[in-house]
């Protein structure tokens, strides 16, 4: 019984719901320590591998604190995603954690950034040749 609670909280911290057919989202809730940004990271690729989705949304809104290892969690996750030929919009982004992204000295120049979850899916749903 305890593994099956700890298979569903597994589950719910790291939801991948198809959007589109070639558009994934991944809203993040809560703490991210080094085990669940693995997990993340785990969830997010086999979910465009499989959906072979072309855009992932990851939408950090529910985070409320971005730490030097959560803001590398999130580039690694977008380098390898670029890998799988999918593009990462990062949304989200808190003034408060923006600032601290600029504090810590963390580049975000490579990857397409929204401050809301409504602007990251609009510009997903642009025609590739609109970005």
């Amino acid at each position: 019984m305890i593994d099956a609670q700890q298979a569903a909280i597994r589950e719910l911290s790291r939801p991948l719901l198809p959007i589109t057919d070639e558009m994934v989202i991944m809203p993040l809730i809560g703490t991210i320590d080094s085990k669940r940004a693995i997990q993340v990271m785990e969830t997010l690729l086999e979910g465009i591998a499989s959906q072979h989705a072309s855009i992932a949304i990851v939408d950090i809104t529910g985070i409320k604190v971005v730490d030097t290892q959560v803001a590398q969690a999130l580039i690694q996750a977008a380098h390898a995603t670029r890998l799988l030929g999918a593009t990462v919009i990062l949304t989200g982004i808190q003034p408060q954690i923006a600032q601290t992204l600029v504090s810590l000295g963390i580049n975000l120049d490579d990857i397409v950034t929204y401050g809301t979850l409504q602007a990251g899916i609009r510009q997903a749903l642009r025609p590739k040749g609109r970005w």
